[in-house]
């Protein structure tokens, strides 16, 4: 439990009080009001920071008998009373301001240090299942800049969603069916016909990137001949070839960056088994035929206008197989949530109308939008179009940088804004690059526990104002995982880390660690900090070097 709670739980006991001395009335239910307890920048005579303000005796002026001013103060008065609280004063017209006692920065500390890995988990009691599906990028060629971000957050969050104690299952759908396939197919007959000296016509619609090129590469170095000869007989055979390879080059690349999944589903596995007609069958009573197409009536739901299951000629629109995949997720799922490119923003209504039709709560159902990544090289936004075959790929991106610095400068913003990743500044070593800072406080702090003398212990010591800051955020870690845990907010991890980061620079720079008479004290500081820096790094998919 951190300090935060700890406070809430003195107020709850306080609120208890209050009632038996008759003070609030006995319809006043602690656990239920809604009061605000955060840390104020507000310094006080002594120079000591306050690190709690609350408003509850606002919230409780219904219930009281007295003066909401005299209500605070006598719950500053009981506030005063436990050994976690060095002062609880009064600010007119009722707020109440804390400053923790350094017997509460030692508490922090040991809760810090005896969690080790496990500080600030399992805060979440929900036995549902989250599926998280990510990155689900076509097997059509490699995977590229835009990727790379849906990759981080869906990866990021399922860690973070692990570690605050939910059951989680990372799944990447495979769209190995469609028109999308049929141009992959084109794009590298061509590409290895070219490969034997023979020259066929590229259609206008194929992907002309370099990775085409090196999967013809592939299937010749493999295959040899085989398919020159008879390709229309054994288009099928080629068709898997090219999406088997594809598909194998995308796991290793996102191995590469750090990325993990427990279940690929294909889509022409959910195609051929039959899977999407049982599915049309369950929403049969929500559709209707209209010069000879299948609609599903979205718009008796609010959508703008009803949408096409299956088209005309009797295939399947994208959508379709959509619906039934998402069928099958909510079946061994009780929550999804989708990482979803903008480009499919325009989905996300009619998908949830669909799963309504279902008879699945849309509410169940969280689509997070990953807005476009621009890379800039010399200053200059550099353009990324597969089919022009000007695209950069996720492994460029790793070569001339690396994961570490690509995955956490993406997950610095809200996914739903635009990104420029530029790369001089994602490879620069001073503070004006995120990640550095991060791995740079952390490598510090393991500097200065390997030339330290002596252990770290819990000694009471009087804590300065840059320790009290540094402590107060260290504290903070777990309702950050919570937070992150229940909006998806996976930025504010590591903004939180950043601000950490600097101010165990402060720290580091306004105490003398080794040479203090508080040495033991202060190292547990700095043990406390390297382990949150190195728990915060991992749970966003980033290395916490012990040397830089």
């Amino acid at each position: 439990m951190n300090m935060n709670a700890k406070i809430k739980n003195m107020i709850e006991e306080i609120i208890i009080i209050l009632q038996n001395e008759g003070v609030i009335s006995n319809d006043c239910t602690a656990g239920t009001i809604n009061y605000n307890l955060q840390e104020p920048n507000i310094n006080v005579g002594d120079s000591k920071q306050y690190n709690f303000a609350t408003n509850i005796a606002f919230l409780l002026k219904k219930y009281a008998k007295i003066p909401v001013l005299e209500l605070a103060q006598k719950i500053s008065i009981e506030l005063e009373k436990n050994e976690l609280v060095e002062k609880a004063d009064v600010a007119a017209p009722g707020f109440i301001n804390i400053i923790l006692s350094d017997c509460a920065f030692v508490d922090i500390l040991k809760n810090i240090i005896n969690k080790e890995d496990q500080y600030g988990s399992n805060l979440i009691q929900d036995e549902n299942v989250y599926n998280v599906e990510f990155v689900s990028a076509n097997p059509t060629g490699f995977l590229h800049v835009g990727h790379a971000r849906g990759a981080a957050i869906g990866d990021s969050l399922v860690r973070v969603l692990r570690h605050a104690g939910l059951k989680v299952v990372p799944e990447y759908w495979v769209n190995d069916a469609g028109n999308q396939i049929k141009v992959l197919v084109d794009s590298a007959k061509v590409r290895y016909f070219e490969l034997f000296g023979q020259t066929l016509t590229m259609p206008e619609d194929c992907y002309k990137g370099s990775d085409i090129i090196w999967l013809a590469e592939q299937i010749k170095n493999k295959y040899g001949n085989k398919f020159l000869e008879n390709f229309d007989q054994n288009m099928d055979e080629f068709k898997q070839i090219c999406i088997d390879i594809l598909l194998e080059k995308i796991r290793t690349d996102l191995a590469k960056f750090n990325v993990s999944f427990e279940i690929f589903t294909s889509e022409k596995f959910v195609r051929d088994s039959g899977l999407v007609e049982k599915t049309l069958e369950k929403i049969k009573k929500y559709t209707y035929e209209k010069d000879g197409a299948l609609f599903l009536n979205t718009t008796e739901f609010g959508d703008d206008k009803d949408r096409v299951l299956i088209k005309s000629d009797g295939s399947f629109t994208y959508f379709t197989p959509d619906i039934a995949y998402h069928d099958i997720k909510l079946q061994r799922s009780n929550k999804l949530i989708n990482v979803w490119g903008a480009d499919h923003s325009g989905y996300i209504a009619r998908l949830k109308i669909a799963m309504q039709c279902l008879g699945y709560n849309p509410e169940d159902i969280e689509i997070i939008v990953v807005q476009l990544v621009r890379l800039i090289k010399n200053g200059q936004e550099f353009k990324m179009s597969k089919r022009a075959g000007t695209s950069v790929t996720l492994e460029d991106l790793m070569d001339v940088s690396n994961p570490d610095c690509v995955r956490f400068n993406m997950l610095t913003r809200d996914p739903n804004t635009k990104f420029d990743f530029d790369i001089d500044l994602a490879n620069s070593k001073d503070e004006n690059n995120p990640v550095f800072t991060v791995q740079y406080a952390h490598s510090r702090a393991n500097s200065v526990l390997t030339k330290a003398k002596v252990d770290y212990d819990f000694n009471l010591i009087p804590f300065n104002d840059k320790t009290r800051k540094l402590l107060v955020a260290l504290d903070q870690f777990p309702d950050v995982i919570k937070t992150v845990a229940s909006t998806y907010k996976i930025q504010l991890l590591t903004s939180y880390l950043m601000n950490l980061a600097n101010l165990f620079n402060s720290f580091y720079s306004n105490n003398k660690i080794l040479d203090s008479n508080h040495s033991q004290t202060l190292l547990a500081v700095t043990l406390a900090t390297k382990r949150v820096l190195k728990l915060g790094l991992s749970l966003v998919g980033v290395s916490a070097p012990e040397k830089m």
